[in-house]
């Protein structure tokens, strides 16, 4: 017995638009950090309540992303796996983008 199922359009265009996503955050497009690291991200899985927290708690200067990026990867690892649930900047990155794809989807 096969099972067909209809009006999935719906579905079909969030998955499109998230491999978009996916394909423009791979390339290295620029996000606003507090979009990528949204509150309810930050929350969940750090020590602050925003991105901006974050930053003006660290260690450096910083004010965006582009900042964390210039910072020495082993004191900006000890800074995450300090102050989050996160071992290192790439885990962190690699968890926030997978949630905000999940979120366009299932929104």
């Amino acid at each position: 017995m096969d099972l067909q199922v209809a009006g999935l359009e719906d579905l079909e265009e969030k998955v499109e638009t998230a491999l978009t996503r996916i394909d423009e955050l791979q390339a290295g497009t620029r996000v606003t950090s507090d979009t990528f690291f949204s509150q309810p991200f930050m929350r969940d899985h750090t020590e602050f309540d925003s991105f901006s927290a974050f930053c003006t708690e660290s260690p450096w200067p910083v004010d965006d992303i582009g900042d964390l990026q210039a910072i020495s990867r082993d004191p900006l690892n000890d800074y995450i796996a300090t102050t989050t649930e996160f071992e290192t900047w790439e885990t962190m990155k690699t968890q926030a983008a997978e949630e905000e794809i999940i979120d366009q989807i299932i929104s």
